[in-house]
């Protein structure tokens, strides 16, 4: 293997035009492989070209939204197999001894006594079960967090609801469908397991993870976060179909407020962090004991397969897949935005000499953020590649598996045949090495493309003009649907300024005592559309998902509007007129 050095001054050009046409804000990259290690940072100028940092900026932090859950499996695993037995250890996690084939309801309930007891979800999913995706949770990010990306649910929410809307959810699989789907819902109750057991999740982490393991920069509490960091180093980013970038909710912190959201958004960190985390692991194989983990601890870690096929499946700290399949990249924004994208057929390949080399795969995105870690323990080796921008392109998914390749010489086996001619320069004159370094490039093109097609019918949706209130005068009101308990106010908007002016129609989603922003509901034929709530699009990235569908039907009577309803990904959600 050549230095790190010599590696990444080959790689940097091509990274630095995949930031450029992602017009990706910031990027930070860590590589370890046996004894090298490379960390490096880059950012994009509002005008100008992409460049590294001259000095690497460790300071950076990013929303790390899905990669967290790797922490919430090695926090169960440490409770279940080592707390639970340790005599000395409080009697609430001796209550989880032998919990990971347990129903999770019966765990959970047992362990939180009289005080907000979980109904059974369907099919009773054991805590391992909901671990590894399977028999788990439906997507519930549309109850989870509005349009805006406004997280909505909160503690005593999930446990009153999350079953039946399990259990309605389950009623609309179709027969024989695969009982292995990814959900943040199913991390959502572990990390409440994780609460309850060790009276804060926050400090169980801090205790147990981040100490041991010298994490330093990475922050679960908005104390913590805004004491030892600045706006500068932790501002999300969108970018536009026509590759405009903006900044996500200015002055705003989301995600930190309660134990749902941090479970589901994740904590803010460093790619330093998140490399001294893995950097202990690989360490653990053969050296000394990190606070309670040590080899045995990381073999469970690797155990537990919920197997999607013979190639991969999931484990309990992500998806473990071969590099030669299209596993990597999977979980990625690319695939969420454009799912038909041929995209999916490219893989990274096998060695030169034929070696198909598996590794653990986590990405993670919210708006805003974009995430992508690849763990090879077998090669003592993990890339973890962190942006603070999301748009039409995931960087960090095509900059950490261009770095794979690089590493280990991958020969992907239909390179030749990449759907990506138009975007390719001559390369009759380039080295082997060259030429994959500019398929990746040229992907990157063909990627942007792509999805910016997607996002703009999105945008052009959006741009809705207002709707005056005098031309529905019979819609503003309070509506309650009771399966997700959330409300839509409808308002009659006058504007911050001047009460004179005639006003506009208003939405806000409500859900306990969280809400979304004022969000623009503007009239498209005989339905009512969520807009944002600019004249610019900057709804959040599940508006390719869980909110694709954001126009609400109105049902009316002789009395005037009953109801509001909208076609969720699953159900029919109904809100219901409240009366004055």
């Amino acid at each position: 293997m050549p230095s790190y050095q010599q590696t990444f001054e080959a790689l940097d050009p091509s990274i630095l035009a995949i930031l450029d046409i992602s017009n990706t804000d910031r990027c930070s990259l860590y590589c370890s492989a046996e004894d090298q290690k490379f960390h490096a940072t880059y950012h994009k100028p509002a005008t100008g070209r992409a460049q590294r940092d001259p000095k690497c900026d460790e300071d950076l932090l990013f929303q790390c939204a899905s990669l967290f859950k790797v922490f919430i499996a090695a926090s169960l695993t440490l409770i279940i197999d080592r707390l639970s037995s340790d005599p000395s250890a409080t009697a609430r996690y001796r209550k989880l001894e032998g919990a990971w084939d347990k129903p999770f309801t019966d765990v959970f309930n047992k362990l939180v006594g009289d005080q907000d007891q979980m109904q059974p979800l369907p099919g009773d999913p054991s805590v391992l079960q909901l671990l590894l995706h399977y028999k788990g949770v439906y997507d519930i990010n549309h109850i989870l967090l509005a349009p805006d990306g406004t997280p909505l649910q909160g503690l005593h929410d999930v446990i009153d609801r999350i079953s039946q809307y399990a259990k309605d959810t389950r009623e609309q699989e179709a027969e024989g469908e695969s009982q292995i789907r990814y959900s943040n819902a199913n991390y959502i109750l572990l990390a409440l397991l994780v609460d309850k057991a060790s009276g804060s999740l926050n400090e169980f982490l801090k205790k147990y993870i981040f100490k041991p393991f010298g994490m330093q920069r990475t922050f679960l509490s908005l104390e913590d976060l805004h004491s030892r960091s600045n706006e500068s180093q932790r501002q999300p980013h969108v970018v536009s179909s026509d590759r405009h970038r903006r900044i996500f909710r200015a002055n705003t912190t989301l995600g930190l407020f309660d134990v749902v959201e941090i479970a589901w958004l994740g904590p803010y960190t460093s790619t330093a962090d998140l490399g001294r985390f893995f950097e202990g692991l690989l360490s653990l194989k053969d050296g000394k004991p990190i606070g309670l983990f040590d080899k045995a601890v990381v073999e469970f870690l690797g155990s537990g397969r919920s197997r999607i096929s013979e190639q991969e499946g999931y484990i309990r700290c992500g998806l473990r897949t071969s590099l030669n399949s299209t596993g990597p990249g999977s979980h990625s924004l690319n695939r969420l935005i454009s799912p038909d994208s041929s995209i999916k057929t490219h893989v990274l390949g096998k060695t030169p000499s034929g070696e198909e080399i598996s590794a653990i795969y986590l990405a993670g995105s919210a708006t805003g953020w974009s995430g992508t870690v690849y763990f090879l323990p077998n090669k003592s080796t993990f890339v973890i590649t962190l942006t603070n921008t999301s748009g039409p392109l995931d960087a960090s998914d095509l900059i950490s598996r261009l770095c794979l390749q690089e590493l280990f010489d991958l020969r992907p086996p239909k390179a030749i045949s990449w759907d990506v001619s138009n975007y390719l320069p001559n390369r009759s004159t380039m080295t082997p090495a060259e030429r994959y370094r500019s398929y990746y490039v040229a992907l990157a093109g063909q990627i942007f493309d792509e999805n910016a097609l997607k996002m703009k019918e999105l945008e052009q949706l959006d741009d809705q003009p207002d709707t005056p209130t005098s031309d529905c005068p019979d819609l503003p009101g309070t509506y309650f649907c009771s399966r997700n308990g959330q409300y839509l106010h409808v308002i009659d908007w006058k504007g911050e300024d001047d009460e004179r002016l005639e006003g506009v129609l208003r939405v806000v989603i409500q859900s306990g005592t969280k809400e979304s922003q004022k969000l623009r509901f503007a009239k498209k034929g005989e339905k009512f559309r969520i807009c944002s709530p600019e004249k610019f699009s900057v709804l959040a990235i599940d508006c390719f998902d869980a909110w694709k569908n954001l126009e609400f039907e109105v049902d009316r009577d002789g009395g005037g509007v009953k109801s509001l309803s909208r076609q969720g990904v699953y159900l029919n959600d109904i809100f219901v007129r409240e009366k004055p």
